[in-house]
């Protein structure tokens, strides 16, 4: 197992120019590792889908499956 020291020595031997860089990998993992733990529902609570507020009562679901069929005809 990696140790704290060992990890901060490897970083010690990064140039600074490339800080930054190792900086965003470091919070992309960090904000991974915090979703890793999100669960499904979680996840689909933050989805958002914008559309007229009575979409779901006004849309004819048949037309459009009819309209999607008569386009994938040669």
């Amino acid at each position: 197992m990696i140790t704290k020291e060992e990890l901060v020595a490897e970083i010690e031997k990064v140039p600074v120019q490339y800080l930054g860089k190792l900086y965003q990998v470091i919070k992309r993992f960090e904000e991974e590792m915090n979703g890793a733990d999100e669960s499904v529902m979680a996840k689909l609570r933050k989805i958002k889908i914008a559309a007229a507020p009575d979409f779901s009562t006004k849309v004819k679901l048949y037309e459009i499956e009819d309209a999607n069929a008569k386009e994938n005809l040669p």
